[in-house]
């Protein structure tokens, strides 16, 4: 009997979230109601490895902005100029596709976007039927690069993300959805190489195809979620068909790099189906243990999940109920001064709910 009870409390310790996090209103009495937030610190390279800005941009119902912090745990709030809010449109970049959005890099590339809008595949997913045919990228001399893909493929994105995950420091690799038309989503990475006449863009490495039309997935957040300095990508592929959340490294593999999927764990979303926001997920650390975990709503967008790949398989750390129908952007910043991490996500109902440990 003792062995038994020892065995269902082992059980019971594993299936449960391991930390109690909380949902509170923010700003109910001075804000009221609120239609729009946006990070802080603008996200430019278009996925969020942990950083925490001290201020939150949000939209009031009126139109008008704010720029807000909690120190303290009270609200601070300051007027925003609309014309201040960061927006990173491509309207003015060659060949942009009608709603690329332009990320920004600090290494060897200055700014990415994508382009040669077609409608070759109708799945919509992004809220209408054009996608993008090519890649370009400004190097640090102002010089446009391009890449183009075959007639059966298109890239399925707004955006092409920036982000150092060969480990080396010194250049950013490029990471985009690219989509066969009859084999779905796969998640690219591409770098740029060489000088001169043989400047280009070339994809290093990619999963592989889901597997049949109309399936996608939505880059999520990078990071060192396991601690061993190395900076690992996570992505929710499906996030409407009960998505799976997955993790990934780039590795070397014999002359070249492969995208190794390290661990996956179903029941997650990132986005909803014909929304053009992508930021549906962020990385922070949410126990203090030094490792970012990554914080997403649930498939049912009622729970807040705050999940851990610490010891090098995806767990549910913790787990965060809500009231109201989420909208996206998720996003993550330290507004209370604290030096950890919040989550904020605002309801259709203009609610803006901040996610603490």
């Amino acid at each position: 009997m003792t062995r038994f009870v020892t065995a269902l409390l082992t059980l019971l310790l594993f299936a449960a979230p391991l930390w109690a996090g909380e949902v509170t209103i923010v700003g109910r009495e001075e804000i009221r109601c609120v239609r729009a937030i946006r990070a802080g610190d603008a996200l430019p390279e278009g996925i969020h490895f942990g950083r925490l800005p001290r201020q939150l941009l949000v939209q009031r119902c009126d139109d008008l902005w704010l720029m807000l912090r909690r120190p303290g745990g009270g609200v601070r709030i300051s007027g925003v100029l609309s014309s201040m809010i960061p927006k990173f449109r491509a309207k003015r970049r060659p060949f942009a596709i009608p709603d690329a959005r332009v990320t920004v890099g600090r290494r060897d590339i200055r700014s990415a976007w994508l382009i040669r809008p077609t409608r070759r595949y109708a799945h919509g997913v992004l809220g209408d039927d054009v996608e993008a045919g090519g890649l370009a990228i400004y190097n640090t001399a102002g010089r446009r690069v391009t890449f183009g893909l075959p007639e059966q493929e298109v890239f399925e994105d707004r955006m092409a993300r920036l982000v150092d995950l060969d480990g080396n420091d010194e250049t950013d690799e490029i990471v985009v959805v690219r989509t066969h038309v009859k084999k779905g989503a796969s998640l690219a990475v591409f770098a740029h190489r060489g000088k001169g006449a043989g400047e280009r863009l070339e994809m290093l490495a990619r999963t592989p195809y889901i597997g049949r039309p109309n399936r996608w997935l939505n880059p999520a957040a990078a990071g060192d979620f396991d601690g061993d300095g190395r900076r690992e990508i996570a992505w929710v592929e499906t996030p409407h068909i009960n998505g799976v959340l997955k993790v990934g490294r780039l590795e070397r593999a014999g002359g070249g790099w492969r995208m190794k999927v390290l661990a996956a764990l179903p029941g997650f979303s990132n986005h909803r189906a014909g929304s053009r926001e992508l930021q549906g997920a962020v990385a922070v650390d949410w126990n203090g243990d030094g490792r970012p975990e990554i914080a997403l709503p649930s498939a049912d967008y009622r729970r807040m999940m705050v999940v851990t790949f610490a010891d090098g398989r995806l767990r549910v750390l913790d787990e965060i109920p809500f009231d109201g129908e989420m909208m996206f952007p998720v996003l993550a910043g330290d507004l209370d001064g604290d030096g950890r991490g919040e989550v904020y996500i605002v309801t259709k109902d203009g609610r803006l709910l901040a996610f603490t440990p």
